[in-house]
């Protein structure tokens, strides 16, 4: 045969292009300066737009509007924590040699946590405490 049509695969930043195709000149890498600084130079944009020969306010209530919209989520995409902050803060965080309960046994056969229940959190529970045995200390 005269050549092969087989893609090879790369991966740049951890992106295969098999996956994404424009993962090596792509939009895959863009950082937050960037947006930040198109977002803020766009609502400018439409802010000076109101500075024109239109005679209504039907254009100012769209611009203003859509120069709003795009305030907010770049407020949003500012102060919102950065994805390494938020991994590091999750229920995989647990100390070694941590066994996790089978919560779902002992709200069932109230044991463990579920063994000291007061009535009314066993009504809550739609149990009722007349039907549970307790051992009096």
């Amino acid at each position: 045969m005269a050549g092969s049509h087989k893609i090879e695969p790369e991966v740049h930043n951890g992106v295969s292009t098999l996956d994404e195709p424009s993962a090596a000149w792509g939009w895959h890498n863009i950082g937050r300066g960037p947006i930040q600084i198109a977002g803020w130079i766009s609502v400018a944009f439409l802010l000076g737009m109101n500075f024109g020969n239109h005679r209504g306010h039907v254009e100012t209530i769209w611009l203003c509007s859509i120069a709003a919209l795009i305030a907010i989520g770049l407020l949003i995409q500012l102060f919102q924590p950065k994805l390494s902050q938020v991994r590091t803060v999750t229920g995989h965080n647990k100390p070694v040699g941590h066994e996790e309960p089978h919560w779902t046994y002992d709200q069932l056969t109230l044991t463990g946590t579920h063994a000291n229940l007061t009535d009314s959190q066993l009504r809550a529970q739609n149990v009722d405490p007349k039907m549970v045995k307790r051992e009096l200390n």
